[in-house]
């Protein structure tokens, strides 16, 4: 198969050395989603159709090929179809020129479809022009202007260490328009040990920051956790990356700010931010000017302050009249809503030009406007609930730009919004927005995770259930499209964002655990040992929180005993034992670990890890003392329904087709059941039916312990096993007679709130 069809790379023809007409493909200009595959088929069909009956070569230039320029499973395996057998046979070579660490990825997730590919000898690997140039002329190369300008001006830096789940040796090339970073030992592409060369432009650095002498971090756009390097001229090699950063900003075309044009009913919304906030200024002719300018404003639109102001000359304001301000503010707020809108898009347009203290004043005036907002996201009209949203997104960006105002935004701002139970739906949605562009470990989603506290101080109730609902049901939806494990499914960003958001909320009751004990102990043992190792270490930190509430909840009201058996379950978590159990039996403190500079940090890279082996004996184990947990809780809580709950939710997953989860559920319905139905045990034994074949002996053993279908049906068998030999006891004690058909769709519990938000998907 030709490899510029796999990637939708760079296509070149070469024949028999002698200059031919090219015909180019760029792989960065192939976007997913954006360019017909079957026209590219099409295309790439007639550009080599004069080249079949003779032997030909191919040049494949993937430099910065990424997951934008990737083709799907089901349109990849469509190039295999399509091309004449003879077209395949005349290939003399194939030069892939700047294979990167994504398409070793991606080579590995289609390893099926590209079998015939690996250990071709027509396969060459080159990673330099020279090399290139031993097998065509330079003159006949037409590599892609972009592509040879990285080699131009290139500043070396041997001998440095990316960090990772396994640190590589690498060197580090500065150029004049990107850093790349080049693997100083070969690695297996196809079955052929190829040098890996990633390319990072200096328009996609966001930040580059160094950590101390030896060590720096990359931010990249669109890529959510930082690269991390290693090196003894740290000092140097930030200075040149900062260098073709700041040429490139100066290279672009210069943007004159401009402000947003004044509508005339933007007109007295502008004019009052601006009154009030020159109010607060230092100089005492500009505060006079203020008022004045402030009486005009009530006059000339018939504004109702009540009489409060009068224009006047010479009239001395003093510098500390914030409580003035804020009560000028919250009688307008109040009787002239209709210009919230437009007054709020201006405090937040002039916030981060302002003073310190002046932000300090513009937070006091602008939260009671913020009340007003729900009026308008139940208007009929559309584009003012866009504008609502608008204003929304623009106080998240100020809380993560702003810094050094950050404790003061979260508590009047979002402690605020947290409060209005009509906009919370609209505000959370918003968060999640903003969390899954960002990405798991981002400053954005960490920001969010933390901001969602705040939220919570004003409705601990309402915000907690619908974090936990949203997350009970990205789980559910699992099911739909099931993958072998969690991590591999579409939404699984989705998840582990909210598992971080479970966990920030976690502390001082801000999950409300006498609501939601089931819930979360359900969310636990889904999730347990999963993800990478910040995670990890979030989930065990989520149980710590949550039997800590338990302890300290005033809604519950436990005996001694009661008190006791938790106590010992807090010191029982933070056991090495049950750090092995959660899958950080490497780790020293969870706690460090769950919190550690997160957005720098490369735990939380799906792909920087490698996955703890997890028994499900050790979920039997965590299940087990969860169990213990909620048992001693609900002898002190008269017809508590809690067990009945969790139950339910185990049992729906448990007889439900999903790999990554099925088999956890069935462990969890055994261990936590108190009764059992002779069709729910025929629903079981069906499930061990089903998976046997898979692990049949005419097969044999090899082949049985081979492939992810194969795995996963050994653990389905597992965790079958687990759960009959669990509750075949409580069958006995029932009446042999009973003859009750299972049924054949499990009821689906919810959790009890007025709506659950979909997810991002």
């Amino acid at each position: 198969m030709f490899l510029f069809s796999i990637f939708g790379s760079a296509l070149k023809t070469t024949q028999s050395r002698e200059p031919k007409t090219r015909h180019d493909i760029s792989s960065q200009r192939f976007k997913t989603g954006q360019i017909n595959g079957d026209l590219l088929i099409y295309h790439v069909l007639l550009t080599l159709k004069p080249y079949y009956a003779k032997p030909y070569e191919i040049v494949v230039d993937l430099t910065h090929v990424g997951p934008s320029n990737r083709f799907k499973t089901d349109f990849l395996s469509k190039w295999f179809v399509v091309f004449p057998g003879f077209a395949y046979e005349n290939v003399a070579a194939v030069y892939v020129y700047n294979c990167n660490t994504w398409v070793r990825e991606y080579t590995k997730y289609h390893e099926r479809l590209l079998t015939g590919l690996k250990g071709s000898k027509k396969l060459q690997f080159i990673d330099s022009p020279a090399k290139l140039a031993e097998h065509i002329e330079p003159d006949q190369q037409k590599l892609p202007a972009a592509t040879l300008t990285l080699e131009e001006d290139l500043k070396v830096f041997h001998n440095a260490l990316k960090l990772a789940h396994k640190d590589t040796k690498v060197s580090i090339k500065v150029g004049s328009t990107a850093v790349q970073v080049t693997s100083a030992e070969r690695t297996r592409v196809l079955g052929q040990p190829v040098f890996l060369n990633d390319v990072y432009y200096a328009s996609e650095i966001e930040e580059i920051c160094l950590v101390d002498e030896s060590q720096f971090t990359l931010t990249m756009a669109n890529q959510g956790t930082p690269l991390t390097f290693m090196h003894q001229e740290c000092d140097a090699i930030v200075q040149s990356i900062i260098h073709i950063r700041t040429r490139w900003e100066l290279s672009q075309p210069d943007s004159i700010p401009q402000h947003t044009k004044i509508r005339p009913k933007d007109v007295p919304g502008t004019l009052l931010n601006i009154a009030l906030l020159n109010l607060g200024s230092s100089d005492p002719s500009l505060r006079s000017a203020a008022y004045n300018l402030l009486c005009a404003l009530t006059c000339t639109f018939n504004l109702k302050i009540e009489g409060q102001l009068l224009e006047t000359s010479g009239l001395c304001i003093p510098a500390n009249n914030t409580l003035f301000i804020v009560s000028i503010s919250k009688t307008l707020a109040a009787n002239e809503p209709h210009l919230t809108l437009e007054f709020l898009e201006e405090c937040i347009s002039g916030f981060s030009k302002s003073s310190i203290e002046l932000k300090h004043l513009c937070l006091e005036y602008m939260t009671p406007w913020l009340l007003n907002l729900v009026r308008f996201c139940k208007h009929t009209d559309d584009a003012k609930r866009q504008r609502v949203t608008a204003i929304l997104d623009k106080l998240i960006t100020m809380t993560i730009n702003e810094k050094q105002m950050y404790p003061s935004i979260q508590a009047k701002i979002w402690g605020s919004l947290g409060q209005i139970t009509d906009l919370l739906d609209v505000v959370l949605d918003s968060f999640i927005k903003t969390s899954a562009t960002g990405g798991l470990g981002s400053i954005k989603a960490e920001v969010m995770a933390d901001t969602a506290v705040a939220l919570a101080s004003g409705n601990v109730k309402l915000v907690s259930s619908k974090v936990i609902g949203r997350m009970c049901k990205i789980i559910d939806k699992t099911c739909l499209s099931p993958t072998p494990t969690l991590e591999q499914h579409l939404m699984w960003d989705d998840i582990a964002i909210l598992a971080r958001y479970m966990l920030m909320l976690s502390f001082n009751n801000s999950l409300d655990v006498a609501a939601h004990l089931p819930y979360l102990f359900h969310v636990v043992t889904l999730l347990v040992a999963t993800g990478p190792l910040s995670l990890r270490a979030s989930t065990h930190g989520l149980v710590i929180n949550i039997i800590h509430s338990l302890c300290t909840c005033s809604q519950l009201n436990f005996s001694e005993e009661t008190k006791q058996v938790l106590r010992l379950s807090l010191t029982e978590f933070s056991l090495p034992k049950f750090y092995l159990l959660f899958g950080i039996s490497k780790v020293k403190s969870a706690a460090v670990i769950a919190f550690r500079s997160s957005y720098r940090d490369r735990s939380f890279s799906p792909g920087s890890y490698e996955r703890e082996t997890f028994a499900l004996s050790s979920l039997e184990t965590v299940t087990e003392a969860l169990l213990e947990i909620m048992e001693a809780c609900m002898r002190d809580i008269p017809s508590c329904k809690w067990l009945d709950q969790w139950t339910e939710l185990a049992q729906k997953f448990a007889f439900q087709y999903n790999p990554s989860l099925q088999p956890r559920a069935l462990v969890v319905f055994g261990c936590i059941s108190k009764r059992v139905t002779h069709g729910q045990i025929r629903q079981i034994i069906r499930i061990l039916s089903k998976a046997s074949p898979l692990l049949s002996i005419d097969r044999g053993l090899e082949s049985c312990l081979k492939g992810p279908d194969n795995y996963n049906s050994q653990v389905l068998i597992e965790a079958t096993v687990i759960a009959l030999t669990k509750l075949q006891p409580l069958l006995s004690k029932e009446p042999q007679t009973e003859v009750q058909e299972p049924q054949t769709e499990v009821p689906q519990t919810e959790v009890p709130q007025t709506e659950v938000l979909e997810p991002i998907v």
